[in-house]
């Protein structure tokens, strides 16, 4: 009778010290704290003389320790822990996946210094597990009459287990509040640097704007108000086409990251000139909040176009100059001689002197004239030149014709021209007479520049297909160009030739940005210059 009442007993014992060490689990969050109350519980609960709790790191060194009934007894063992020294319980628990019990721990356990606080007492020691990881260690000395005691064995795994779950979620919520915080962080360093951005951004979703920084409210104003796309009285008159397309590629969700630039008023006041604004946008996908959404940046470029406009006002200034300063040197000469003729004349009129000689003074005037006739014509040429008729051709062609007039011409002067066209050129849309005329000048300006060289003479024609492009290159043994000058002979009335109006090169430039191609020079391989002409392959499509 006796015998069952000690085991009803001790079986509330049992429940009470899984309930305390529960509540504890609950309640308490600190580690530490969690670990002495847990040993605290189980001297109190269940009569242990002592229980001390260990948890290691993965090489087995000591993490941190709790301890109730052993006081100043238990600093050797920290410092073995410390020092990663294991004793006999502690790596008989680390190796086994239930309670290890331990009978005699005096004669057992020698090189543990608890061992003399453990005679007559029998000790327990299980880890501290949960799926997978060892946390660390529990152990408890015990009266003898219960280490055999099943229940009791069963119980201080139970233990162990809510332990090392406990520790599993100290863990993952520590974790988890150092991933918040870390979020907090990269969140307002992320906001620090939308606000303090030298760029507008702005957030549109379900048809309206719900974010904009300081930058873009300043650019553009505070909310609420419409979406500027959107907004097309504020639009220049000249971009609401190209605006309002770009909005359509933006919500027909078909391009993720779009650029466009456009002009605005930044009030609406009259519309005037102080009011308007230059803006580069790019529009990008995203998901906001779950849902999908467009980041715009915009940057206010009115200042960058403005400077733009000076420029191109100032080399539109330059090339006039040079224009005008071209055409009186062209024009001077023979005025002058009408003028020198002109006063002839009149001393022979005064004079009666025969027709003979008056006849050849106004041949000489008609000369004159008809130079600066051909003058104004050439201008008038480049001003406006005439429309390219394209047609769907073997641009070989018109570039043979232009070696076929030239090469008697380049014979005379010791000049030997190499051709290599390939024969696999796709058809292309060109005019083909604007293209000899550009190669007959081009060949020209090679000949004229190789006509002080005291070496061998030679011009090499070329034509290969070079990716989406046709290129043409005309090269020569000449002096070349120096770099410095390689942007200034494409300029109308420039040339380093005497004799030269310096139009030849600027009327060939623009036949091939008529048929939307490029006509570039550079250092040639035989150490003269190299003109390379390309033009794109259109497929299926005319030039207009």
């Amino acid at each position: 009778m006796k015998s069952e009442l000690d085991k009803i007993k001790n079986l509330n014992l049992i429940l009470s010290t899984i309930r305390n060490v529960n509540q504890l689990l609950i309640k308490e969050k600190d580690r530490d704290n969690l670990l002495q109350g847990i040993c605290n519980t189980l001297i109190e609960n269940r009569g242990y003389y002592n229980a001390w709790i260990a948890l290691l790191d993965g090489s087995g060194h000591l993490i941190t320790e709790a301890e109730a009934g052993l006081g100043e007894a238990f600093s050797p063992m920290i410092k073995r822990f410390r020092d990663g020294d294991l004793t006999y319980c502690g790596r008989k628990a680390l190796s086994h996946p239930h309670t290890f019990v331990i009978e005699d721990p005096v004669s057992t356990c020698v090189d543990c210094p608890l061992s003399v606080n453990y005679a007559g007492r029998s000790a327990m020691v299980v880890r501290l597990e949960y799926e997978g990881t060892i946390y660390g260690i529990l152990s408890a000395s015990v009266p003898k009459n219960r280490f055999a005691d099943e229940e009791e064995r069963n119980l201080f795994k139970e233990v162990a287990g809510d332990i090392a779950f406990a520790l599993y979620d100290i863990e993952l919520e520590e974790k988890h509040k150092q991933t918040d915080e870390a979020l907090k962080e990269s969140e307002q360093r992320f906001r620090n640097l939308v606000e303090n951005s030298i760029m507008g951004i702005s957030i549109y979703q379900e048809g309206q704007i719900i974010y904009q920084n300081p930058e873009q409210e300043i650019l553009i104003g505070p909310l609420p108000r419409k979406y500027l796309f959107t907004d097309l009285d504020r639009i220049h008159p000249e971009d609401i086409e190209k605006v309002k397309k770009f909005y359509e590629n933006i919500i027909s969700e078909d391009i993720e990251t779009l650029d466009i630039d456009f002009r605005f008023y930044s009030r609406k006041i009259n519309k005037n000139r102080s009011d308007l604004k230059w803006v580069y946008c790019r529009a990008i996908a995203i998901e906001y909040q779950g849902k999908e959404a467009i980041l715009v940046n915009t940057m206010d470029v009115t200042r960058l176009k403005e400077l733009e406009n000076l420029l191109r006002i100032q080399d539109k200034m330059t090339s006039l100059g040079r224009v005008a300063a071209g055409i009186a040197h062209e024009i001077r000469n023979p005025l002058s001689g009408i003028n020198i003729y002109t006063n002839a004349l009149k001393k022979m009129h005064e004079r009666d002197c025969d027709d003979e000689k008056i006849k050849e003074i106004l041949e000489q005037i008609q000369s004159a004239s008809t130079k600066i006739e051909t003058v104004i014509k050439r201008v008038m040429d480049f001003s406006k030149p005439s429309e390219p008729k394209f047609d769907i051709i073997n641009i070989n062609k018109p570039i043979e014709e232009a070696i076929n007039l030239s090469v008697v011409t380049l014979r005379k002067v010791g000049i030997q021209i190499e051709k290599d066209l390939s024969n696999n050129l796709p058809k292309c849309y060109a005019d083909s007479q604007l293209i000899e005329q550009v190669f007959l000048n081009l060949i020209a300006n090679a000949a004229e520049a190789m006509k002080d060289v005291n070496r061998i003479k030679t011009i090499q024609v070329r034509s290969l297909k070079d990716g989406g492009n046709i290129t043409l290159k005309v090269a020569d043994s000449g002096p070349g160009v120096p770099v410095h000058l390689q942007d200034k002979i494409f300029d109308p009335f420039y040339s380093t030739k005497n004799g030269s109006t310096g139009i030849g090169l600027s009327m060939s430039q623009r036949i091939i940005a008529d048929h939307k191609g490029t006509l570039k020079v550079h250092r040639s391989q035989l150490g003269g210059a190299e003109f390379i002409v390309e033009i794109p392959i259109m497929k299926g499509k005319r030039l207009r």
